[in-house]
């Protein structure tokens, strides 16, 4: 036991952030069809030769998109090494349409193993916007006060400022998009800091220097809006 507790250990170690669920973020329609599936059948201990044959079907092209899925997720709650190793090569050549659900089964397989490892349970965290380590990944919406579209130089204080807000709550401010009905920002925000606290200062600090960003938001970690998205915020929050 205590062999294989050093062997998970060591490959917990060398994991590559590449297949990290959280890193590349997760559609959350996926994520509910994931959760929904994993408990519509039971799961039994496979032994090593048995995994292997499962994990077969994988790379064949024979194999139906629906099939893989079903074994991706037996896989995923097997919890041995040799399993997780069957998802990991799967994720680095996966079908373009499993990408996603390839990367939740890793995930969950790699849980197990630390579980075992621990004698504790983990969880993991996902959204649609993904995150890094400890952080989460937020897309914010800023606007100008009274509909009167930002100048260049309030463009560039709000970068400044949310910057130095950034730093000084361990922030990472990865896009700062500039437009003159809008600002828009995709930000790194620790998971033990509320959002609000993040763009709430950011908004008064740029308004300590003229009072133009409106103090009402928009703010998602599903997805990046589009154009018209945006349009339809901007008439909800300014509403």
């Amino acid at each position: 036991m205590e062999d294989n507790h050093k062997e998970i250990k060591k490959i917990l170690e060398h994991i590559p952030d590449t297949f990290d669920v959280l890193k590349e973020g997760i559609d959350m329609q996926i994520q509910k069809e994931y959760l929904d599936y994993s408990h519509s059948f039971e799961h039994g201990e496979l032994t090593d030769k048995e995994t292997l044959q499962l994990s077969s079907i994988l790379f064949s092209p024979e194999t139906s998109l629906t099939g893989k899925k079903k074994a991706l997720t037996i896989l995923a709650h097997v919890g041995t090494i040799t399993a997780f190793r069957q998802i990991e090569k799967y994720c680095k050549n996966p079908d373009k349409d499993l990408r996603q659900w390839a990367a939740l089964a890793l995930r969950e397989s790699r849980m197990l193993l630390e579980s075992t490892l621990t004698d504790r349970n983990f969880g993991f965290i996902s959204s649609g916007l993904g995150g890094l380590k400890n952080k989460l990944r937020y897309y914010f919406l800023v606007l100008p006060v009274k509909d009167r579209p930002f100048t260049l130089t309030q463009k560039n204080i709000i970068k400044n400022e949310i910057n130095f807000v950034a730093k000084d709550l361990n922030c990472v401010v990865e896009v700062v998009d500039k437009n003159d009905n809008f600002v828009g920002l995709t930000v790194l925000v620790p998971m033990d800091l509320a959002v609000g606290t993040f763009i709430e200062t950011g908004i008064k600090k740029c308004n300590e220097l003229g009072d133009f960003v409106y103090e009402y938001y928009y703010v998602t970690n599903m997805e990046v809006p589009d154009k018209a998205e945006i349009e339809e915020i901007i008439k909800k929050v300014k509403g």
